[in-house]
């Protein structure tokens, strides 16, 4: 018996695929993990466990199962896994919309001389609840969106209501809908720093900053009148990484000073948590000043076609923007809550709504 999968967080779909396995053997079965470079397409592919994880998540429920059926859970790395490599094989199941695979197992079966196997299509679970961006089945895909506003890992460090504000770190690459976001969580009572405003006061005359980058770069980055002229000095650095390091040296602590400065204000004026909404938040070490980093996704593709339509940039240079930045997994790695603006603006709204509430009634704190 063979069966494969992504098995991300067993849910009653997998279960039910699992045991209809377990049923029709007595002696062994199979099963076939996705590996991480397959996953790339699928919806939050960042949110999916590690492969080593899933792994372990059906070994257990086979064992738990019927541990007097021997399993043999393993990566695969191509669509076919195991299932055209093992003779003994004899029935493979699988979910009724991938049965065009199993044809295509069989097929290969036969052109590398093995017996075909006999097929066991399972029906689809339907899911309960659905909303509007979700699967009509039961899926990991929904899972894992349903996972969007939610709590992933620990906060950072601990708040004491007294020290100042609880400063949630709010990131994204270009055209992940970040800034969106974060005017949204403003409108529900959240105080937000724009640390790309502040970024453009750090360049203005008589700023620390200011003075440092002429300094070092001299009169040739100075425009007319007087001010900064971004694009001679852009000119200068971002093709010299050293260079570039070099501003960022400048120019980012005197940002992460001014955010400071803003969000003590905020909280001043009664805002108990503030977004610190940035862009380069973790590249920054900006987090160090945060409670919790919270980040925003869109795939790639689709950020790609939002930069193109935004900006009027050709899909190559919008692919070259992102690939300078980190990667969405990169930040979900280092997430507490994760978002998605892949939907219409009524699911966004709805996830931020759902975070927002969450971290208020974490934090004792009333809307």
């Amino acid at each position: 018996m063979v069966l494969g999968g992504t098995f991300d967080r067993l849910h009653a779909g997998h279960k039910v695929l699992l045991s209809s396995a377990l049923l029709r053997c007595t002696e062994r079965v199979t099963v076939g993990v996705t590996g991480p470079q397959l996953l790339t397409r699928k919806t939050l592919s960042e949110l999916i466990l590690p492969v080593e994880e899933r792994i372990a998540g059906v070994e257990t429920f086979l064992q738990d199962s019927d541990p007097s059926v021997a399993a043999t859970v393993v990566q695969i790395d191509d669509p076919f896994g195991p299932a055209i490599t093992v003779p003994e094989l004899q029935c493979i199941v699988a979910s009724e919309e991938t049965e065009r695979g199993c044809v295509a197992i069989n097929e290969k079966r036969q052109e590398a001389g093995l017996q075909e196997l006999g097929v066991h299509l399972i029906g689809l679970v339907e899911a309960d609840g659905r909303r509007q961006e979700e699967e009509e089945k039961v899926s990991s895909s929904t899972t894992r969106i349903r996972l969007l506003g939610s709590r992933l890992r620990p906060a950072l460090r601990d708040w004491a209501p007294e020290s100042g504000p609880y400063m949630v770190g709010l990131t994204g690459g270009s055209a992940s809908g970040k800034s969106s976001v974060a005017r949204r969580m403003e409108g529900l009572g959240w105080g937000r720093v724009d640390c790309d405003a502040l970024g453009h006061q750090a360049y203005l005359p008589g700023a620390p900053a200011y003075e440092a980058i002429v300094a070092e770069w001299g009169q040739g980055v100075v425009a007319e009148d007087g001010t900064i002229n971004r694009r001679a000095l852009g000119g200068v650095v971002f093709s010299d990484p050293k260079a570039r390091a070099r501003l960022e040296g400048i120019v980012w602590p005197e940002i992460s000073r001014l955010a400071e400065e803003k969000a003590t204000a905020l909280w001043k004026e009664g805002r108990k948590v503030v977004v610190l909404d940035a862009a380069v938040l973790l590249e920054a070490g900006w987090e160090e000043q945060c409670h919790e980093v919270w980040v925003c996704t869109v795939p790639r593709e689709e950020a790609v076609r939002r930069i193109v339509e935004r900006d009027g940039k050709t899909e190559e240079e919008a692919g070259n923007r992102l690939d300078s930045q980190l990667s969405n997994a990169a930040r979900v790695a280092r997430a507490q809550t994760v978002l998605c603006t892949l939907w219409e603006a009524e699911v966004t709204q709805r996830q931020v709504e759902v975070a927002v509430s969450r971290l208020q009634g974490e934090l004792g704190i009333k809307s």
